[in-house]
């Protein structure tokens, strides 16, 4: 009898929001437009080898050992990744940890730079003729193959785990850690039920586009695994190398198997229990000192990984600064000279970036709130959100180029196709973040809303926008840095009127122009930089009058 009740009342529930016009109207929208741009590309791609090519996969030695690679590097990398950026969001939103604010800036830098930027300078820094580990140590490193491969990922994709779990540890009522302490908790029992257990959401989406991000990623395996295979790279090969678009289709559609089986994991885990922390009641208690143990212990390991990070920076500006690294390490400008002819390129990209930083943000906390209503088919829109990340940048390119190469929707040739495609790409980080946000929010402030008779648009308007504006600026600043130093995407859309940047420079690397080419690349940060700055500061004026609590 009861079971029937609760389900009359939930079915109620469905009927109410189903039959709101506004939240009707928004769900048709996104699904046509995650439709459009998401599974519509996709398709072109899937269908365009015969059932025959899929079903000789197997009997490609090569492929299947790249398979193979391919997983282990997603394990090791996500765990690395994942828990290095857990470490720096624990560190970044204690108070009285020392360098929190410089740890929290310095973590975001990997992010700026194009990836296979992070692998030529980590070469530059420990390789065999790299400055540290022969002119400094005098060491004949090898840092070629899977554990140079490793090392790179880690530390180019644990920031984004860390912005995510930012989000969410910030929101953690400092009060339930009081309270613990005062029913006779540890320490450690804090950070477990406490800080761990509510931070379940933010780590579970973190580990899945970092999980995600490193199975797309081949502008790091391009340049520093050397002989060690992988899917991305193999694609790539051969697309670029032979011109096979059937084997580049066939090798990027086996890492459908994986993405499917990430997103039913983090389904699972993040849906076994309730993690709400705020409550709509205020707030303005602070968070207790940090257990001295814990307080160094994650201050040293966030000093280490910041070094990691500032000898990237490092090896790009010393290799625009001398003159053939290596050989001659005399001080010349003759590279910057060279990259200020490209200077239309960077402007290019930092208008596109900006277009896909604001559709992906748009997008995502959209998608994220009707998810969250009780409405048919929202698990479809929740899978086609998390779908793009899946799907390597060269999937992408080629996908767009197929569906949008004639009317009716035509978009070759403008810099749509390229926000577009880069925007979607980077959706699921918007909306994995939105999400992990929205589970935070106690439903009773909304039923109050909704008792006094406000619209679901109404509710979306005045209680979740102002709440998820943390993760809308997440999410448009992580899409908008990528975006600008994207490079697997770009190379397949760029046309003569929209050369962007990082195409340049990936010519001037084609053509061994590599101190030209590291001077470009540093114009193009000190844009990035500048710009997301001024988005933080526009931002941040109207974040500090949301009510949190």
């Amino acid at each position: 009898m009861v079971a029937e009740s609760v389900a009359v009342i939930r079915w109620g529930e469905v009927r109410r929001q189903a039959g709101d016009p506004g939240v009707a109207l928004a769900f048709i929208g996104a699904a046509l437009m995650l439709g459009l741009f998401v599974l519509y590309p996709a398709f072109r791609v899937l269908v365009y080898p015969a059932l025959q090519d899929y079903l000789d996969i197997p009997k490609s030695v090569r492929w299947m050992q790249a398979a193979r690679n391919s997983m282990v590097m997603m394990v090791i990398s996500t765990l690395t990744a994942t828990l290095s950026g857990l470490i720096f969001a624990f560190a970044v939103t204690r108070p009285d940890v020392p360098g929190r604010r410089f740890f929290r800036n310095i973590a975001v830098l990997p992010i700026f730079a194009p990836p296979f930027m992070v692998a030529f300078a980590y070469i530059l820094m420990f390789g065999r003729q790299g400055l540290i580990t022969k002119t400094v140590l005098g060491l004949d490193a090898n840092i070629f193959g899977w554990h140079g491969l490793w090392l790179v990922q880690t530390v180019a994709f644990f920031p984004l785990a860390m912005l995510i779990i930012i989000g969410v540890l910030e929101g953690i009522n400092p009060s339930m850690e009081h309270a613990a302490r005062n029913l006779g908790a540890d320490e450690w029992a804090v950070v477990r039920t406490i800080s761990l257990a509510l931070a379940r959401p933010g780590i579970a989406g973190a580990a899945l586009v970092v999980a995600i991000s490193v199975l797309a990623d081949f502008g790091n395996a391009v340049v520093i695994a050397g002989g060690f295979p992988l899917l991305a790279t193999e694609a790539w090969f051969r697309m670029e190398g032979l011109a096979d678009l059937k084997g580049a289709a066939l090798v990027v559609a086996m890492l459908i198997v994986p993405t499917t089986c990430l997103f039913l994991l983090e389904r699972y885990w993040v849906s076994r229990r309730v993690y709400t922390t705020v409550t709509g009641r205020g707030s303005r208690v602070e968070r207790p000192p940090t257990h001295p143990v814990l307080k160094w212990g994650t201050f040293l390991f966030c000093v280490l990984m910041s070094l990691m990070v500032g000898l990237v920076y490092f090896g790009v500006v010393a290799g625009s600064l001398t003159a053939v690294w290596g050989r001659d390490w005399t001080l010349s400008l003759t590279h910057w000279r060279l990259a200020m002819d490209r200077i239309p390129t960077l402007w290019a990209s930092v208008k596109i970036g900006a277009m896909a930083g604001i559709i992906t943000g748009v997008v995502g906390v959209a998608v994220a709130f009707l998810t969250s209503r009780r409405l048919p088919l929202r698990h479809v829109l929740d899978f086609l959100a998390v779908l793009p990340g899946a799907l390597p940048g060269v999937f992408i390119g080629v996908g767009f180029v197929l569906a949008f190469n004639r009317p009716p929707v035509e978009l070759v040739g403008t810099p749509w196709i390229l926000a577009l495609a880069l925007a979607f790409w980077h959706l699921p980080m918007g909306y994995q973040a939105a999400v992990a946000t929205l589970k935070q929010v106690e439903r009773s402030i909304e039923e109050a809303a909704t008792n006094l008779g406000a619209s679901g648009m109404r509710v979306l308007w005045d209680i979740y926008v102002p709440l998820l504006r943390p993760a809308f600026l997440g999410a448009f600043t992580v899409s908008f840095i990528r975006s600008v130093t994207n490079v697997s995407i770009v190379v397949f859309l760029v046309t003569p009127g929209n050369i962007v940047a990082t195409f340049a420079i990936l010519n001037m690397i084609g053509n061994g122009i590599w101190g030209g080419a590291a001077a470009l690349t540093t114009m193009l940060l000190l844009i990035t930089f500048a710009s997301v700055g001024m988005a933080q500061a526009v931002v941040g004026r109207t974040m500090r009058s949301t009510p949190m609590g």
